[in-house]
């Protein structure tokens, strides 16, 4: 029993000693001064501690005090002062510019007209002022498109009259060889949505010819019929085509055009046998001046398509001298040639 207690006690005595070497190591490596952990390891002489970033406070300009002598000069010089305080001593001139640009140009109900009749009203201090500041606004961007209007009708010249054989006010580029003849197809009153509403156009086609081996067709669009109608008409004569009529009134070969799901076919026949076939495609062979055809379309055969593909299939069209030049072989009569023996 008396080894055993010796033992222990000198187990314990040997605890309390490491104890205290490790709580002394411990603190060691803390400061006196606080209870931050500081590694105990020699400062490098290089070392230099950073220098401090000094802060710079943005320089607020100081809101202007309204007294009684500032006050008294009138209403207009309050609300200016008082326009000064809220937006400090530089007001956003540039931005309140463009914004107010942009509320003159844009179309009345869009998103710029809203956004801009808004930030007008925002300046007003009571109702009244509001309703007459808006009155103010419409009345003056009434009074600049009057003027706008008048500016414009001052420096358009004035239309020649119209004489046989002039042609100055037309462009030689629209111009079609020969006497040239239209014929309004179909106009549709179309619509597309944008951002401040639906926009409501017309769309017109037009084709036309001097039945002589060139014709074409044409789109156009504007926001009245008449307009759409004129639009095409120049479209037109700016895209034509052009054919060898074979003996003047037929095709050489026949010929297949297609356009989305629209397919055209133009067979040649015999002289003097006539036209037959889909209505507009026949209006289209007379224009060029072909009087020998069958036409027979398949598919969907909307308006558009099939001008579309009745014009992809003309453009197929070869002469017979341009046959025989591929071929390599030289274009000869058939009485000539059995006169020859060939």
């Amino acid at each position: 029993m008396l080894s055993r207690s010796f033992r222990s006690g000198i187990v314990r005595a040997s605890d309390a000693a490491s104890l205290t070497v490790f709580m002394s190591t411990i603190t060691r490596g803390f400061s006196s001064k606080g209870d931050s952990f500081k590694p105990h390891r020699p400062t490098p002489k290089s070392f230099r501690e950073a220098p401090k970033r000094k802060q710079r406070h943005k320089k607020s300009n100081p809101p202007i005090q309204l007294n009684a002598e500032k006050s008294s000069m009138g209403r207009m010089a309050e609300d200016a002062l008082k326009y000064l305080d809220r937006h400090g001593a530089q007001a956003p001139i540039t931005e309140t510019t463009l914004r107010a640009a942009d509320y003159m140009t844009a179309e009345v109900g869009t998103t710029e007209d809203l956004v801009g009749e808004r930030r007008a009203m925002m300046d007003a201090w009571s109702p009244e002022q509001a309703k007459s500041l808006k009155e103010d606004i419409t009345t003056f961007i009434q009074v600049e498109k009057d003027k706008a209007f008048e500016d414009k009708l001052a420096i358009q010249p004035k239309q020649e009259e119209d004489v046989p054989g002039n042609m100055s006010q037309d462009d030689p580029n629209q111009k079609a060889f020969g006497d040239w003849s239209i014929n309004v197809i179909k106009v549709d009153r179309v619509q597309k949505v944008q951002r401040g509403g639906t926009l409501v156009s017309y769309r017109a086609l037009v084709i036309g010819g001097n039945l002589n081996g060139c014709a074409g067709f044409g789109i156009g669009k504007a926001s009245a019929p008449n307009e759409a109608t004129k639009a095409a008409e120049r479209a037109c004569k700016r895209n034509i085509f052009f054919i060898d009529r074979y003996n003047g009134s037929g095709l050489t070969s026949d010929l297949a055009g297609r356009h989305n799901s629209c397919r055209v076919a133009l067979r040649s026949v015999d002289p003097n046998r006539g036209l037959h076939g889909h209505p507009l495609i026949l209006e289209i062979l007379k224009y060029f001046g072909i009087s020998d055809c069958s036409a027979k379309s398949h598919g969907n055969r909307n308006v558009y398509n099939v001008v579309y593909a009745t014009f992809k299939a003309i453009c197929t069209h070869e002469s017979i001298e341009d046959i025989a030049l591929k071929r390599g072989k030289r274009l000869m009569n058939m009485q000539r040639a059995k006169r020859l023996q060939i």
